[in-house]
């Protein structure tokens, strides 16, 4: 079980996203181990891929990702316009 809950920030929006000035996620010690094997499979992903990477679905790399779960989605920080 995975939920994810957020607060808004003052920011209004980047990239056609909200920013958030916190997030939690809320859930179970496997699907933690899943997402903190996840964010390291990113991290080396954006390594090996530099500006070439964009972003990476946890569903599309988790094997075992339940539908009930919100998209978890890791991308590239554009720093010029962060």
């Amino acid at each position: 079980m995975m939920k994810i809950y957020g607060e808004l920030s003052d920011v209004q929006k980047h990239a056609g996203f909200t920013e958030l000035s916190r997030i939690t996620i809320a859930l179970t010690p496997e699907p933690m181990e899943r997402l903190a094997r996840f964010v390291t499979h990113a991290a080396a992903e954006m390594k090996r891929m530099g500006q070439a990477y964009d972003h990476i679905h946890l569903m599309d790399v988790d094997g075992e990702w339940d539908a009930a779960w919100p998209d978890v989605v890791l991308a590239r920080l554009d720093e010029h316009r962060a």
